[in-house]
C-alpha cells in the first residue's frame, strides 16, 4: 500500500471510528420508546393464551411469549373514562373528580387543564407523543345538561389546549363506530372531522404503522424518542358492527363451545358472544399489524409495548353484560408488558392499581424524575427487572355513590371482599377464588375470621386514598 493510501485509509478509520464511538454514545444514552394499546373493554379472559374464553388470538399469544404477564391487573373503577383518568394522572377518582363517564349528562367531569398527564410528563422528558382513537376524557360543551347518561352527547372537539402536550392527534372523544369511525386529525377544527370506511382497529393499526415508518419525518420529530397510545374501541357495544372475515371464524361455533364459564346465563351470553369473540380477533389482527410495523422499523429492541385495556366484560355472568363491578370478569384487565432484552418474559401476580401505570412506566423508562408530584400511585418498575421490593397484598376496587349506596372491595391472591351500601346499609360479599373461581359462593358470614382480615385491608385503601365516603365502609 502507497504511503499516501495509507493515510487515507488511517485518516478514514480514525474518522469511522470517532463516528461509531459518537453513534455507540448517542445510542448508549437513547432513550426508549413507549407503545401503549389499551382497547376498550378487553377482558383478561379474553387473552386465548390464558385458556379461558375460546378466542383466537394468535398475535397477542406471540406477543405473550417474549413478555410479562402481570396476571393480577385491575381497573380499580372499571369504566372507560375513569379509567383513562387514573392512568392519566396517576391519581384516584375521588381526586381526579372523573367518578363515571364524561358525557353531557354530568358536564363538570373531565379532564382538567391542569393536571399534569402521563402525556404532559413524557413531553417533558423530550417525547414526541401521538394519540390514535378513543380519548374519551373531555365533555361535549355548550350543550344542554342531559337529564340522563342515555340521552346524554358523548362525541365532541377536543382543541389542542386540552390535548395535554400531544403532538399528533388522531383521535375523536366518545363515539361507537367501529365500522364508519371519524376522527379529528392534527389541527383539524371544530367542524372538519374525516370519516373513514374502515373497521377502526384496522384504520388505527395503518395509522399507527405510518408513524412508526415515519418515512420522510413527516409524522413525528425523528430525533425525538416517541410514545405513542393507541386507543381502540372494540370489543366495546355495538357488538355487532364488526367485519365478516372475523364473524365467519366463530359462525359455526355452538354456545356450548363459545360460554364455558359456569356463572354466565347461556341466553344473555348468547346474545354477544360470537360478536364479541370476533371483535377481539379483530383487534389481536390490528395489534399484530403495530408489532409487525414495529419489528420492521428496527426500533423493536428499544421499545417498552404494554398491551392493557381500560376494564372488561361481564359477558352474561352473573346475569350481567357490560362492566362496573368487582366480578373477575369485569374488574381484571390484561396488561402484558414487553421490552426486548430488559424485562425477562414470564408471568408476575403483582397487585398493581392503575394510578401505579404511570409513575411505574416513567421508572422503567428511567423517567422518574418527571413524574408529578401530585401522582398517587406508586412505583413498581423494580418488579419488571426481577428485584425485590414490598408489594401490596391487594388491590382496590371503587363504585362511586353517596351515603345511600355505592361500593368498595379489596382482591388479593386468593379472596374478593366487597362492602356494598344500599339504602345506607351494609351488604358484605367474600368468595375464595381457590375454591369458587367464578365467585358463585358468598362466604362474608360463614368465613368472618377472613372478613375480618379483609376488612382492615378494605380500610387501609379507604384512609390512603382519602375516600370521602370511607366512614360509610369502615
Amino acid at each position: 500500500m502507497h504511503r499516501r493510501e495509507f493515510l487515507k485509509s488511517t485518516a478514514a478509520a480514525v474518522i469511522s471510528g470517532a463516528a461509531a464511538k459518537g453513534l455507540l454514545a448517542k445510542t448508549a444514552k437513547k432513550k426508549p420508546n413507549l407503545l401503549f394499546i389499551f382497547p376498550d373493554q378487553f377482558r383478561v379472559h379474553a387473552l386465548g393464551f390464558t385458556g379461558e374464553d375460546p378466542t383466537i388470538t394468535p398475535n397477542l399469544n406471540r406477543f405473550s411469549r417474549e413478555s410479562l404477564f402481570l396476571y393480577n391487573a385491575v381497573s380499580n373503577r372499571p369504566l372507560c373514562s375513569p379509567y383513562r383518568g387514573m392512568l392519566m394522572t396517576g391519581k384516584w377518582p375521588y381526586t381526579t373528580g372523573i367518578t363515571t363517564n364524561c358525557n353531557s349528562s354530568q358536564p363538570d367531569i373531565y379532564l382538567r387543564n391542569d393536571d399534569i398527564t402521563f402525556t404532559d410528563a413524557l413531553s417533558n422528558a423530550g417525547y414526541h407523543i401521538g394519540y390514535l382513537g378513543k380519548w374519551h376524557l373531555d365533555t361535549p360543551r355548550g350543550v344542554p345538561v342531559a337529564e340522563h347518561w342515555k340521552k346524554a352527547q358523548w362525541d365532541c372537539y377536543v382543541p389542542p389546549k386540552r390535548r395535554h402536550s400531544i403532538d399528533y392527534w388522531h383521535a375523536y372523544n366518545c363515539k361507537d363506530r367501529h365500522m364508519n369511525p371519524h376522527y379529528w386529525i392534527k389541527d383539524a377544527g371544530k367542524d372538519e372531522k374525516t370519516f373513514f370506511d374502515q373497521y377502526s382497529p384496522i384504520h388505527e393499526a395503518e395509522v399507527a404503522e405510518t408513524y412508526i415508518k415515519n418515512e420522510g419525518g413527516k409524522m413525528r420529530d425523528s430525533d425525538k424518542p416517541f410514545a405513542l397510545f393507541a386507543a381502540m374501541n372494540p370489543p366495546h357495544p355495538p357488538y355487532h358492527l364488526v367485519p365478516d372475515k372475523y364473524k365467519q371464524l366463530f359462525k359455526d361455533k355452538s354456545l356450548y363451545k363459545l360460554i364455558n364459564r359456569p356463572n354466565a346465563d347461556n341466553q344473555l351470553a348468547g346474545r354477544i358472544a360470537k360478536d364479541y369473540f370476533a371483535q377481539v380477533a379483530g383487534v389481536d389482527d390490528a395489534f399484530g399489524k403495530i408489532m409487525d410495523a414495529l419489528e420492521k422499523s428496527g426500533e423493536k429492541d428499544n421499545t417498552i409495548v404494554v398491551f392493557t385495556a381500560d376494564h372488561g366484560e361481564m359477558m352474561g355472568s352473573h346475569n350481567r353484560k357490560g362492566k362496573g363491578v368487582i366480578y373477575e370478569e369485569s374488574f381484571r384487565v390484561p396488561l402484558v408488558v414487553r421490552w426486548p432484552e430488559k424485562i425477562k418474559p414470564g408471568r408476575d401476580g403483582l397487585h398493581i392499581n392503575v394510578p401505579d401505570m404511570m409513575p411505574t412506566l416513567l421508572g422503567l423508562m428511567g423517567l422518574s424524575k418527571y413524574t408529578p408530584k401530585q401522582a398517587e400511585g406508586k412505583d413498581y418498575s423494580k418488579v419488571f427487572s426481577g428485584e425485590t421490593i414490598d408489594r401490596p397484598n391487594t388491590s382496590f376496587f371503587i363504585s362511586p355513590g353517596n351515603e345511600e349506596i355505592g361500593a368498595r372491595g379489596v382482591r388479593s391472591d386468593r379472596y374478593t371482599y366487597e362492602v356494598k351500601l344500599r339504602n345506607g346499609k351494609k351488604q358484605l360479599r367474600l368468595y375464595d377464588r381457590k375454591t369458587d373461581p367464578y365467585q358463585m359462593r358468598n362466604i362474608a358470614y360463614q368465613k368472618k375470621d377472613v372478613a375480618s382480615i379483609m376488612q382492615k385491608e378494605l380500610q387501609k385503601w379507604l384512609v390512603n386514598t382519602n375516600d370521602p365516603y370511607a366512614k360509610y365502609y369502615s
